[in-house]
């Protein structure tokens, strides 16, 4: 489900063969993400590259998993957010609450996938 590239105290997150984030796999997602986010300092970026859609529960997660990081000293972003999902969030009011940043294609080293 999630593919995870893990450099120093960066870790690169993309959902791995789906387009979309929503209930069928969004408690998954979550907790495999809290689990990321618990160690202090660390930065994880969440890739979206290729999500075209995102359902409430998969918003629900995303700014979970933001506060979660914020307890924990560590961080969460978005990256690679398509139109098709900043259009969303926009709707719902969220451009605020979820942090994005910009990231560049790197080599990666995967450090796991999960199913």
């Amino acid at each position: 489900m999630l593919k995870i590239a893990k450099e120093g105290s960066e870790c690169r997150v993309e959902l791995f063969q789906v387009n979309r984030l929503n209930t069928l796999f969004s408690e998954l997602v979550k907790e495999q993400l809290k689990e990321l986010v618990e160690e202090p300092g660390i930065s994880v970026i969440f890739d979206l590259g290729g999500i075209r859609f995102i359902d409430s529960s998969g918003f629900g997660v995303l700014l979970t998993i933001t506060e979660h990081a914020r307890n924990y000293g560590s961080e969460f972003r978005l990256c690679n957010v398509t139109d098709d999902v900043k259009e969303l969030m926009v709707l719902l009011e969220l451009e605020d609450e979820l942090p994005v940043c910009t990231c560049v294609p790197a080599e990666e080293k995967i450090l796991q996938l999960l199913d």
